[in-house]
Parts: C-alpha cells; structure tokens; sequence
C-alpha cells in the first residue's frame, strides 16, 4: 500500500492534477470518518493512466472483457494501466511487485513477475488468446551496484534486473523504490517504467 500511495503521488506530479481522481481512495462512514481504502483500489492518474492497487484477475472466462488468468485468480500489488479514451481498451499493463528483500528470496520473487506476465490474458476477436502484461517489475529497497559499460549478461544477480539494458530489452526486472526518496526521484522511477515499457 505504502509503493502504492507514493507512487500515486508521483504521478500526480508527473501528470498534473487534471487526470487525476482520488475519491476511490478514501471510503467514508455513516458517524463523518473516513478511512484509506486498503483493498482494490483503482485511481485514474493522467494521461490515460491508471494506478491500480490489488486488482483481482478471475479467469478471463468469466471476466465480461475476456481479460484476465488461465489459471487462478490473481491480485498483483500495484499495476499501471493505460486506457484508450475513445475505445476504453485497455493498451498497456504494467504490473509491479512489491519486494523487501529480494537478495534472500530472489527466485520466488522472480517467480510471481513470472506469472503475472504470462498468466494474465484475454481473448481476441479472433479466439485467439494473448498475454495482456506489457511489462512487469520487482519495487525494491535494494541499491544494486551497477558497473559502467559493462552489459546485463555481465552484471550479477540481482543487479542484472535492475540494469537498463536488460529492463528495456525484456520489459522486465526491477526498479528501486525506498523510503527517503524524493519526488524527483520517483518521478524518475515513474517515467523509467513507463519509458521501458512504451519504447
């Protein structure tokens, strides 16, 4: 929740307050209160954006758009979703994953980006069934040390996801988001995803 709260920050200042709806993040009661909603919710950012925190994927049968998982339901931490204005089509879906220490449980985190990549689908007009994730990230605390000039074949785990090439190349890895990030920086971190993504 907490990636997904700065993260909505962060495109509120990367796309400005136009775009911007954030009355699903809040749910108010019948004495005045209100509350932060911590389940399901999605805020339009801008741009044709969207943030969207633990969206559930049923099998994409039983989904009214065709588009969801071939095999389970599925509820990644946070996506970014681009719409279509005209058509409301969804066009690209990022899905990011939060992480805390990826240095000790890399291979299972690899293997929820894994299969939110490739498990989530949609039927074509056509019947034919394609993947829907355009790109899909680890957020991480982790700083890697990633040497000048030198290529992600020859970067070591976990740096190689984090190095450039080799989330451009596969649309694919990690980005690093810590505490005492400043909103340049996630702003940064917001653009890179999207730039990887889109390129």
């Amino acid at each position: 929740l907490w990636c997904f709260l700065r993260l909505v920050r962060a495109a509120a200042e990367e796309y400005g307050p136009e775009g911007m709806d954030v009355g699903n993040l809040f749910i108010s009661d019948a004495a005045g209160g209100v509350t932060l909603a911590a389940d399901a919710v999605t805020v339009p950012v801008g741009s044709g954006w969207k943030l969207c925190f633990q969206k559930q994927y049923r099998e994409f049968w039983l989904e009214p758009g065709q588009r969801g998982s071939f095999s389970r339901v599925m509820k990644p931490d946070v996506m970014m979703v681009q719409v279509e204005e005209i058509e409301e089509e969804t066009t690209r879906l990022i899905v990011l994953d939060a992480k805390y220490r990826i240095e000790d449980g890399l291979n299972e985190a690899l293997n929820s980006i894994h299969t939110y990549r490739d498990a989530l689908v949609r039927e074509a007009g056509t019947g034919d069934i394609e993947g829907i994730v355009t790109a899909a990230y680890l957020l991480a605390p982790h700083l890697p040390r990633l040497a000048e000039g030198i290529g992600y074949p020859d970067t070591p785990m976990p740096g190689r996801l984090f190095h450039p090439e080799y989330r451009r190349s596969f649309r694919f890895g990690a980005v690093t988001l810590r505490p005492g990030m400043t909103e340049g920086e996630l702003q940064g971190l917001l653009r890179t995803m999207v730039a990887d993504a889109t390129a």
